[in-house]
């Protein structure tokens, strides 16, 4: 044999084993709300490293601006996963008979969500809200179920108005369109740092919320039953990548500086606001505190049974 046929030969068996790698890859479609955010990062930092691909897994992304307009499009089976959903939003579409089913803690906390105004703006805290335009990206949110909650604990009365997109959301409250706006790091740091802005509520007020889930991933019982091989894979590839993210900080951070269109040390300064052990995906967490939240602002009319619970929750392996 020739040295030229031997590099063919040699050619040849690379493509065929190529072209049966990308082959045995099993493709799913993710939606994740909010590109900006740190805890978004996950599966596409998880595609970078390789890691999805280890398990077999070719994933398509589709970005969203959140709350109900991410979890519409697992129910319409548009994409196979949702994440980043406020877990009361998904509580309520569950008692109304979605098929859906919870498959991971996606956030814990609300440190990472805060509202900001105008640097002249006459509201100084949020204490100076009652009757004020103040913003949360989709209803069903986390930054929706947060707003109502750190209101009610303040005792004031806002006019909660859905702005989806922090970039969008920034531009309505320059133009005067709104009063109070949502944000969530490290998006707008940099401005506030110049004096831009002002924040004048943190969602780490709600210390109540440090040891719940109010961002939950999810997909469907379809799903579950017909793609068991691909679920697995899934689950491990996503736990394997929140490992990754805090175990190769500088190129996590280079990357969602990239992203994000700010410095990486503004980025790194943003990752302190998401501990890792708010974002592993396992357990949930505060279920039965979200539950009775739930049936608080009527997103529930009863608190789940053990058995709808059990139903609900499904931790693949």
């Amino acid at each position: 044999m020739t040295v030229r046929t031997t590099i063919l030969l040699a050619a040849a068996l690379a493509a065929t084993a190529w072209a049966a790698t990308a082959a045995a890859q099993e493709k799913l479609k993710v939606a994740i709300g909010q590109r900006q955010v740190w805890d978004s990062q996950v599966i596409p930092l998880g595609v970078e490293a390789g890691i999805f691909k280890k398990h077999g897994l070719e994933v398509d992304v589709t970005w969203t601006a959140g709350g109900a307009e991410t979890l519409q499009a697992v129910l319409t089976g548009s994409v196979d996963y949702a994440l980043t959903n406020g877990v009361e939003g998904v509580l309520a579409a569950y008692a109304k008979g979605a098929p859906v089913r919870i498959i991971g803690s996606e956030m814990r906390g609300a440190g990472d969500i805060y509202w900001y105004v105008k640097a002249d703006s006459p509201i100084k805290s949020l204490k100076d809200a009652d009757g004020k335009t103040m913003t949360f990206s989709r209803p069903g949110s986390s930054s929706h179920l947060t707003a109502q909650q750190i209101a009610d604990k303040l005792g004031v009365k806002p006019k909660f108005v859905s702005t989806g997109a922090m970039p969008a959301t920034r531009t309505q409250l320059v133009s005067g369109q709104i009063d109070i706006a949502w944000a969530a790091v490290p998006f707008a740091l940099d401005a506030i740092k110049k004096g831009e802005f002002r924040i004048v509520a943190r969602g780490s007020e709600l210390a109540e919320l440090n040891g719940v889930s109010i961002r939950v991933n999810v997909t469907t019982d379809k799903f579950l039953k017909e793609r068991a091989k691909a679920a697995q894979g899934f689950s491990r590839a996503y736990a394997e990548s929140v490992e990754w993210m805090y175990a190769n900080i500088d190129k996590s951070a280079a990357y969602w500086a990239d992203v994000t269109k700010i410095s990486p040390e503004i980025a790194k300064e943003g990752i302190g606001f998401y501990p890792k052990e708010r974002m592993v995906p396992w357990p949930i967490s505060g279920l039965d505190y979200s539950i009775a939240e739930a049936v608080k602002s009527k997103r529930l009319e009863k608190p789940l049974t053990p058995a709808q619970i059990k139903e609900l929750v499904v931790e693949v392996k």
